[in-house]
């Protein structure tokens, strides 16, 4: 009687052990499909925008919990959604931008996570300076005022 236990044991154990890893690979199947959406920064996809400011957001909107939108841009093409950085208009560094005012941005444009296209900004040119907001991977630079010169250069193509 226990050597049938033993094998039934066996038999279930094994049993078990195969649907598991079934299970692993539908619910990897699921995840790696789930989103067809890269949402990294991609310097190659990179272009730069003549544009004028439409609105810009409070400075008590723009936290450290992502990219902010609001920062809304006129372009040949149509409004344009730009994303900004926590540090772009507040803390040391702080760069001025105003409504009307003409700019240039460089940058990627990106579906966030809402389904939302935003214009992720990377550098910005304000009044004959540019600024770096970020870095080539698409992180945020914590003072743009540093990070500047009298010239801009782009790596990717003009729109």
């Amino acid at each position: 009687m226990s050597r049938k236990l033993q094998g039934l044991g066996l038999a279930v154990l094994l049993a078990l052990a195969l649907n598991a890893g079934a299970a692993h690979a539908q619910a990897a199947a699921e995840t790696t499909t789930k989103s067809a959406i890269p949402l990294r920064y991609d310097i190659s996809k990179e272009v730069t925008l003549n544009a004028t400011v439409e609105s810009l957001p409070s400075k008590s909107a723009l936290t450290q919990s992502g990219p902010k939108t609001g920062f809304t841009l006129q372009t040949t093409a149509g409004l344009v959604e730009g994303a900004l950085t926590p540090f772009v208009r507040n803390g040391s560094g702080a760069i001025s931008i105003t409504v009307g005012e003409h700019i240039q941005v460089t940058g990627v444009m990106m579906t966030m996570k809402s389904s939302k296209q935003v214009f992720v900004i990377r550098t910005i040119q304000v009044g004959g300076r540019s600024y770096a907001i970020r870095n080539d991977r698409g992180f945020p630079l914590e003072h743009p005022g540093q990070n500047t010169s009298a010239t801009t250069e782009s790596k990717g193509g003009q729109l």
